[in-house]
């Protein structure tokens, strides 16, 4: 059965402003503005190997909290795939709670298959100077200790701050509970220049578009790199890339994702920012 890796929700984001929201904009994720996106998938290609042949869907990002209340996430990412012989749904669903001085981080992972749960994990993950220590509750109860690596609100907002600051190279290791929540990915993200403070993209609703117009944005694409020992030599390649335009409240547009046999795009159609909590 084909398995559809969900996007870091570093990559994602809803159409109003909330009447607290301001348009000034703190460095990182003092900036990050809490939001609700809504994004519509499609299928640019497919490999003949992958036997897709169809493949559409949606992706819903939540994101509450502040830095010093934390910040909590909430993700779904639903696709509908047709190959020759049948058709199906996926349906991943995420819950998590990171910490705002990203020592915690708390994860439920759901993943359905035609409506009918298949998988669920369940964990938390504690971090101090030198390691992480994951406490999974479920399928089974485990203990995992890794190397130390950021959780993910917090590698989304070292990419704003190195955006900012007109790096154009990061790499980092990260802890997002994905797959079993027992490993970690390495990270390799390149960013582009600086782009217009109003930016047209196809397929997006000019109302949507011009909710960004106030912000900095840039082109940003990330590959992710699995940490376990491979047998392969040479170069290692990348589990999945995605590529975005972040903006410095930490909403992403134009999303392009790439696995090893299809690639999807998901375009932003509903942008809607939440109250934001101002830390004293």
């Amino acid at each position: 059965m084909l398995k559809l890796k969900s996007i870091s929700a570093a990559c994602v984001i809803s159409v109003s402003f909330a009447a607290e929201i301001t348009t000034t904009y703190a460095a990182g994720i003092d900036g990050l503005l809490p939001h609700r996106a809504v994004y519509d998938l499609s299928l640019i290609k497919a490999s003949d190997r992958s036997g897709i042949t169809g493949m559409n869907g949606r992706i819903v990002y939540e994101m509450t909290g502040s830095k010093c209340d934390g910040f909590s996430v909430r993700f779904r990412f639903l696709t509908e795939v047709q190959t020759a012989r049948k058709s199906f749904t996926n349906d991943q669903r995420t819950t998590s709670f990171e910490g705002g001085d990203g020592r915690s981080f708390s994860f439920v992972n759901q993943s359905y298959l035609n409506g009918q749960l298949e998988q669920e994990l369940r964990g938390r993950a504690n971090r101090d100077a030198e390691k992480i220590s994951v406490k999974i509750t479920k399928p089974a109860p485990a203990n995992v200790v890794l190397d130390d690596a950021i959780f993910m609100t917090e590698h989304m907002g070292v990419l704003i701050d190195a955006a900012q600051e007109q790096q154009s190279i990061v790499a980092a290791k990260l802890f997002d509970g994905s797959d079993k929540g027992d490993e970690l990915v390495d990270t390799t993200a390149i960013i582009g220049k600086k782009r217009p403070e109003v930016i047209q993209i196809e397929g997006e609703p000019d109302k949507v578009s011009q909710m960004f117009k106030d912000q900095s944005a840039w082109p940003i694409s990330v590959s992710y790199f699995s940490t376990a020992p491979s047998a392969e030599q040479g170069e290692k390649l990348p589990v999945y890339q995605v590529s975005f335009i972040m903006h410095e409240s930490g909403v992403s547009r134009s999303l392009k994702m790439l696995y090893d046999d299809y690639s999807l795009k998901g375009d932003l159609k509903q942008i809607e920012y939440l109250n934001k909590t101002i830390c004293e």
